[in-house]
């Protein structure tokens, strides 16, 4: 095979993925499209092993989280996108290797964020639980 034919072959086999309107190796999925090895999720779109979540768009290894986009290597995100390797994200962008932040932009290895200001263990649960009362 030439340089050629390989980058015709390459070009034509992205189509075909891109393409791809069905699931592969799903259980227990609703309106779900292009997705690889998904379990009980829900409108998850262009995901690969994902597990419990809804709302996903290009995610990969991600599990109990919603309506996030772009995201891998993660859990519990809500309202999430480009973050990776992290747990309990809410509304939060582009932070890596982080937990329990909420509203954070562009962190890396923090925890207990809030708006990007460090807090306390407490302090922050309790600001959630007021921000969660307040609704």
């Amino acid at each position: 095979m030439n340089k050629n034919e390989f980058f015709n072959r390459l070009s034509l086999l992205k189509r075909q993925i891109q393409n791809r309107d069905t699931n592969e190796k799903c259980f227990n999925i609703k309106e779900c499209v292009n997705c690889t090895k998904a379990f009980y999720c829900e409108k998850c779109s262009g995901c690969y092993k994902v597990t419990y979540c809804s709302n996903l768009e290009n995610c990969v290894e991600m599990a109990h989280s919603h309506n996030s986009q772009n995201c891998s290597n993660s859990s519990y995100l809500r309202n999430c996108s480009n973050c990776h390797n992290s747990k309990y994200l809410f509304h939060c962008e582009s932070c890596h290797n982080c937990t329990y932040c909420f509203g954070c932009i562009g962190l890396r290895n923090k925890e207990f964020y809030i708006l990007n200001e460090p807090h306390s263990k407490d302090e922050y649960f309790k600001i959630i639980a007021e921000f969660e009362r307040s609704k």
